[in-house]
């Protein structure tokens, strides 16, 4: 693929100067790599998939120039984290050709993105660094990694699991866990799960602080698995508390997000049926797929929702549509364990736009700048602020 036509065919889409169908085969480009991880894509394969893209758009004519998106500036971030371990080029290649490397000291002061980190905290309160080489961890009769191998040394085997445990990421840390029932539950950053390694016929309850995608299996009662043909088998009801609420579900999947330095608690339903609690009205609201509750205190607001957008942080990816500066960057500052300061007022644009969240903290930095927003790394906080004050 030739990489001057690649870099110009960026500065038209973001200029505006590509036809509605242009850009949807650009989005359709982008949106093929990120459904999967840049290491999958061999050169030749980005080459092929590129070339075939640039060719369809080169038979297009351009339409009447029309006012970029805000934020478009995003697409070249995109390209370079999702090229950079396939193509083996450089970030500033792809996006600004033109600026000199970065010296040494302005690399020193990057920051890396998070990863696999999570902690295991048993019954007696003693905790386990989990692997980071691994993705996620199984409770059933032990405990044991995706993989199969044993989380638990001998010694720790013995100790009585049937009390609750938790599973904790830091900030910078993400993990999925099994629970004994098969429901699976990916953990955001900065997030805790507390459930029991057994669950019993009455229901399946867990605790959440922070994030958390659920797929929940549904559960039949012991006494009930051979039920009488006709007869419908009674289900386990699964159960997530959280401060101030309660969701109750059967079999579904939805994302809860309930961190305590936020004032809002979001469930946002992506399949099946959900009923939320509030807890301080007692009220109870069921939602449908695609909607999403917000609890502010004693009131509940349902709406409808991009679940795509809600998730993507499952998926590895950063995904802002018409997100507040701020909303935008507690995402940011989870993710790469760092502190936000703020010099002057907060920005008050809206983003939008996808990012990988396997990059660097110094590319979301030259984003911003790009985007008209001034920032520094300094240690492990990133300071916002206007050109003046940097």
């Amino acid at each position: 693929m030739n990489t001057e036509k690649f870099k110009r065919l960026i500065e038209k889409y973001q200029s505006g100067e590509l036809t509605g169908e242009q850009r949807a085969l650009l989005d359709q480009w982008f949106d093929a790599i990120g459904d999967t991880e840049p290491s999958h894509w061999s050169p030749d394969q980005l080459e092929a998939l590129g070339s075939r893209i640039i060719d369809r758009l080169q038979n297009e004519s351009p339409t009447t120039r029309t006012p970029p998106r805000l934020f478009r500036q995003w697409l070249p971030y995109v390209a370079a984290a999702l090229l950079l371990s396939a193509l083996g080029t450089t970030y500033y290649y792809l996006s600004s050709p033109r600026k000199p490397p970065q010296p040494a000291t302005a690399i020193a002061q990057d920051v890396e993105p998070g990863g696999n980190k999570a902690t295991l905290t048993l019954a007696d309160g003693q905790t386990i660094n989990l692997s980071t080489e691994q993705t996620g961890v199984i409770i059933g009769n032990e405990i044991t990694y995706a993989d199969g191998s044993s989380v638990l040394n001998e010694r720790q085997q013995s100790l009585d699991t049937s009390k609750p445990l938790s599973l904790s990421t830091p900030r910078g840390g993400t993990y999925q866990i099994t629970l004994p029932d098969g429901t699976k539950v990916w953990l955001n950053s900065a997030s805790t799960l507390r459930y029991p390694s057994r669950f019993d016929n009455s229901a399946r309850i867990v605790e959440l602080e922070g994030e958390a995608y659920f797929e929940v299996t549904r559960s039949r009662k012991v006494a009930d698995s051979h039920p009488r043909k006709g007869v419908t088998s009674p289900h386990i009801p699964f159960k997530v508390l959280t401060a101030g609420q309660v969701i109750e579900v059967l079999g579904t999947e939805f994302n809860i997000t309930a961190y305590v330095d936020e004032p809002e608690t979001k469930t946002t339903l992506v399949e099946g049926a959900v009923k939320v609690l509030n807890l301080k009205t007692n009220r109870a609201n069921q939602l449908k797929p695609g909607e999403q509750s917000i609890i502010r205190n004693a009131e509940t607001e349902i709406c409808n929702v991009n679940t795509e957008t809600v998730i993507a942080w499952k998926n590895g990816i950063f995904y802002f549509e018409e997100t507040p500066f701020e909303q935008m960057m507690k995402q940011i500052d989870r993710w790469y364990d760092i502190d936000v300061h703020y010099q002057g007022a907060v920005p008050k644009e809206l983003f939008s736009g996808k990012m990988s969240k396997n990059v660097n903290l110094q590319i979301f930095v030259d984003f911003l700048k790009d985007s008209g927003v001034h920032s520094r790394i300094k240690g492990r906080q990133l300071i916002v602020g206007s050109s003046q004050s940097m």
